[in-house]
């Protein structure tokens, strides 16, 4: 179950976040803790069950046990605090597999119990979004979500398209001269190594139209796109760019040629450019 992963988990500190914006404070899961009653049965149900790898336990305390889940993320399980924990359905952990059907076949073949959301035993909960979902409890009762990946959700082709969109915007807004709507395809943070050999930030992201538009005339372009690669929420493009200016009686006074590599990456602000390079071809 390699590419399980969680989606969705209990709001932590919700009081405390509740006026905040996220994207501000750049908050990202670092790991769930359960307290448990018996550290290592709790351990070998969840390497079991679930194939979770084992990890050190870097606090070196007894009666502590990690097992880390994909992306980096860490479920940390505690037998250290002795007090007695409530449970309901609604506290849960939850997961999202490739895999669904396996995970449906694994708990039959192990005989662990599981139902839907309703509690219906053996079955699971078809959602509205094409979803499948089902629960099941560990052996400190704590609920366990698992569904399947949502067969709506947007394909890498889909992604590729949108991103050459933004790229065709990008040279619409450059021959349109539209300072401000070219500033919104970049990140804040962005760096960027164009062909003039200059390292620049978003500050001067605009200054070579200004240089280059001190050339009097019509500019025309012609993008030939070259592919794209996408990791998730970051994205890869590569292109070319053909241009040239023609003054009044549609001569030809200036062209040229140039290779692009956009980086890419979604953000609550929707795609946004955080690198880039350009060489003259």
């Amino acid at each position: 179950m390699k590419k399980t992963s969680i989606f969705l988990l209990a709001i932590l500190f919700a009081g405390l976040l509740q006026a905040q914006d996220n994207s501000d404070l750049n908050l990202s899961i670092n790991h769930i803790a359960l307290s448990v009653k018996d550290v290592d049965r709790s351990a070998s149900f969840y390497k079991t069950v679930l194939l979770l790898p084992e990890i050190t336990n870097r606090t070196k305390m007894e009666g502590i046990r990690w097992v880390t889940l994909a992306d980096g993320r860490e479920l940390h399980l505690i037998s250290i605090l002795k007090e007695p924990v409530t449970i309901n359905k609604a506290v849960h952990l939850a997961l999202t597999t490739d895999y669904f059907d396996a995970v449906l076949k694994r708990l039959a073949d192990l005989k662990i119990p599981f139902s839907d959301w309703q509690g219906k035993p053996n079955t699971f909960t078809n959602r509205a979004d094409g979803v499948k979902q089902l629960f099941f409890q560990d052996p400190d009762g704590y609920w366990i979500e698992v569904n399947s990946v949502n067969d709506n959700r947007v394909s890498v082709e889909q992604i590729k398209n949108e991103i050459w969109q933004l790229e065709e915007n990008y040279w619409k807004y450059v021959k349109e001269k539209d300072y401000q709507s070219y500033a919104t395809l970049w990140d804040d943070n962005f760096l960027g190594y164009p062909s003039n050999n200059t390292v620049g930030d978003k500050a001067h992201i605009t200054n070579w139209m200004t240089e280059m538009y001190r050339q009097p005339g019509a500019f025309n372009y012609t993008l030939t796109r070259k592919v794209e690669n996408v990791f998730g929420d970051i994205a890869i493009v590569f292109y070319d760019v053909s241009h040239h200016f023609t003054n009044d009686k549609n001569e030809i006074v200036k062209k040229g040629s140039f290779k692009i590599i956009h980086t890419w990456k979604k953000t609550a602000k929707g795609w946004l450019i955080i690198g880039g390079m350009g060489a003259n071809k």
